[in-house]
């Protein structure tokens, strides 16, 4: 099926840069609406500038991320944060890869396109080192996809929102 949808779709799986900054943007603020089940809370227009400046300050230095791009239409995205942490008996390396930015359009879900790019974001993290991943999601499921690729869920870990 995935091969029957890649052609109707014309896909390309690709790593994102600077130039598609552009791109990345109205996917990015499509998350944060569901997240925040489209109450932002904030003027929409300071959301897209400050994320902006976050791409790019922070894209292919300590952010990679991935896309799938149908018919030049970029439909699909996914992140990889590095975090540097203290150096741990069982794992020297000091780098946490947190998976972020995990959205796809929903007219393009159920086509695997969500996986791939997921899976990029894996292999990277692993050819730079990374030995622990984290994220985190209340999407159920997304939570089925990330189990399939041995995600467990972390009873020990706390948040607190100031």
């Amino acid at each position: 099926m995935i091969q029957s949808e890649e052609k109707k779709d014309n896909i390309e799986v690709k790593k994102l840069y600077k130039q598609d900054i552009e791109d990345i943007i109205p996917l990015r603020i499509a998350l944060q609406k569901v997240d925040f089940k489209n109450n932002l809370g904030i003027d929409e227009e300071i959301l897209i500038d400050r994320t902006r400046e976050f791409l790019k300050e922070n894209l292919n230095k300590d952010l990679f991320m991935y896309g799938v791009y149908a018919n030049k239409e970029l439909v699909s995205i996914c992140g990889l944060t590095i975090f540097k942490y203290f150096p741990q008996a069982d794992d020297l390396s000091c780098k946490v890869g947190y998976i972020t930015s995990v959205y796809t359009k929903e007219e393009y879900r159920k086509r695997g396109y969500q996986k791939r790019v997921f899976e990029k974001c894996i292999k990277l993290g692993k050819e730079i080192g990374i030995k622990r991943f984290k994220l985190s999601t209340i999407n159920p499921i997304a939570m089925k996809m990330y189990e399939s690729f041995g995600f467990l869920d972390d009873k020990n870990a706390k948040k607190m929102k100031m």
